[in-house]
């Protein structure tokens, strides 16, 4: 029945992405027509994070970069990426072997030469997402549908794989990532936890009840013990690295285990914050490149907590191992 009702809600989403979030997103910024077009962006797909709608959490953006992605090499499209809000991507991460790389001055905000695509009701059903289009596209989009691009177009993408295509740290990154695993020193596993404002950081865009105090320490006191018990699983000969969407947990981990190695710095959610700064930055990609660097990742999760993509997908983006471990 719960599948069925998250069948029901997407529809009604699709619905209202068709009638009323893509209508409105063309009224506000695609008229007046303007009737010249840039010839170097013919037929271009455009990957969207401009802060026009929300978008999501950053692997969710991820996600949705790589799907399109994948749809744009299936269809011998152009691929680009528009990513500056609430940050310039471009920052942190930069091209490898495709130049994503756009102007925001000859991105064509002209409809119908140019539209954009509000997709996030296309999670089960990708029909829209996948269509061929002859303009340049602007996609809002952040699910990870390879599984359906691969299908459809008889490829065997693998999401590390086109992620490593288009993305290597910037040298302003990477020195960060160089620091810190030389700080670790050695071979690590890394653990990640995502509480979902259990504990009451209220840092995220679905707000679950704050648990009592009773009910936090138990909750935290679980996954603790757990996170020991993997630890003494490799005899304790191999270092712990632990990254959360709980500043509450991790420094109550940290305080319980000194073996825990944590990257400094303040967690927040990209799509809630009204504003980040680069060392908040900095820790959300320094946490998921280190992630990718270990020796094999694991995310804890309970029947209140939320199965973290952030983890899984760092692991992909390393071709490390990774376990979901439920508690």
């Amino acid at each position: 029945m719960p599948y069925i009702n998250k069948r029901i809600k997407s529809y009604f989403v699709w619905l209202i992405d068709i009638l009323v979030r893509e209508p409105r997103l063309i009224f506000r910024y695609y008229l007046p027509l303007k009737f010249v077009k840039p010839a170097n962006i013919n037929n271009s797909y455009i990957f969207m994070a401009d802060g026009r709608i929300p978008h999501g959490g950053m692997f969710d953006r991820l996600k949705g970069i790589i799907s399109i992605y994948a749809i744009a090499k299936s269809q011998n499209k152009n691929f680009k990426i528009n990513f500056t809000s609430p940050f310039e991507l471009s920052k942190y991460l930069q091209p490898n072997n495709y130049d994503w790389i756009i102007e925001k001055n000859i991105i064509l905000y002209s409809y119908p030469i140019s539209r954009p695509l509000f997709l996030y009701g296309e999670c089960y059903y990708p029909h829209r997402v996948m269509k061929k289009r002859n303009k340049e596209s602007h996609f809002y989009f952040g699910y990870d549908i390879l599984k359906n691009v691969n299908s459809r177009y008889q490829k065997e993408y693998e999401w590390g794989t086109l992620y490593r295509e288009l993305f290597i740290p910037t040298p302003y990154l990477q020195k960060y990532i160089d620091y810190y695993k030389q700080d670790i020193g050695c071979k690590y596993i890394a653990i990640h936890t995502r509480f979902l404002n259990l504990l009451g950081d209220k840092n995220e865009t679905d707000i679950n009840p704050e648990l009592s105090e009773i009910d936090k320490n138990e909750l935290m006191e679980k996954v603790l013990n757990t996170i020991k018990q993997i630890h003494t699983s490799y005899n304790k000969t191999i270092k712990l690295m632990l990254a959360s969407d709980s500043m509450l947990f991790i420094n109550y981990a940290k305080n319980a285990m000194e073996d825990i190695y944590v990257i400094p710095g303040v967690v927040k959610h990209i799509d809630t914050a009204k504003q980040v700064n680069d060392s908040e930055n900095l820790k959300m990609f320094l946490d998921y490149y280190l992630i990718s660097n270990a020796e094999k990742v694991y995310s804890i999760v309970s029947d209140e907590m939320w199965p973290s993509a952030f983890p899984e997908y760092a692991a992909k983006i390393g071709n490390i191992a990774f376990e979901r471990i439920k508690i």
